[in-house]
């Protein structure tokens, strides 16, 4: 029997989406082909959005995770770029953001720290705007403060975060943009 271990940010995706209250509807896109053997071959493919949809029956959340081993994450700035963060991952992020009613950014696990935080799409331009590298670390996020931090809880492997609490804090954020 062969053991395929599974990747750390799939490990992430499976702690978010077990974390996530069962009142909540939670909807993960299916992933491209492309992404599962890792080639460019394939001519034409659909990327998804994002990696979660969730709704507490009054707000629709446009979830990214993001999971990093160091101190910063990348991102591209143009399609030219290569980053953690791609630019068509913002685009769509901003298209969704548009919509009433809708919460749509970056959730950005740093296992250094072990500190999670959101980073709501409609700050994304300001964020990078502010920053002159292709990189941003959690210090640049923390003085930026327009972001919401997540708690966890460590199991004995796994962890649970509070994505009841984070939902309030991003709709209680949301209102005060409107």
């Amino acid at each position: 029997m062969i053991l395929i271990s599974k990747s750390v940010g799939k490990t992430f995706e499976d702690n978010w989406k077990k974390s996530v209250p069962e009142d909540i509807l939670i909807y993960r896109p299916p992933d491209a082909a492309q992404s599962f053997n890792q080639t460019s071959a394939l001519r034409f493919s659909q990327k998804s959005p994002c990696d979660f949809f969730m709704f507490n029956g009054e707000y629709l959340f446009c979830i990214e995770l993001k999971t990093v081993a160091g101190n910063s994450i990348s991102f591209e700035r143009d399609k030219n770029d290569k980053g953690v963060i791609h630019c068509y991952q913002i685009d769509s992020l901003k298209k969704l953001s548009k919509y009433k009613n809708v919460i749509s950014g970056l959730v950005i696990d740093f296992r250094k720290t072990e500190n999670t935080y959101f980073v709501n799409i409609k700050d994304w331009d300001r964020l990078i705007g502010d920053i002159n590298k292709k990189s941003f670390n959690e210090s640049d996020l923390i003085k930026f403060r327009s972001l919401i931090y997540i708690n966890k809880k460590k199991l004995k492997v796994n962890y649970r975060y509070d994505v009841d609490n984070f939902i309030k804090n991003a709709i209680s954020e949301a209102n005060r943009r409107d």
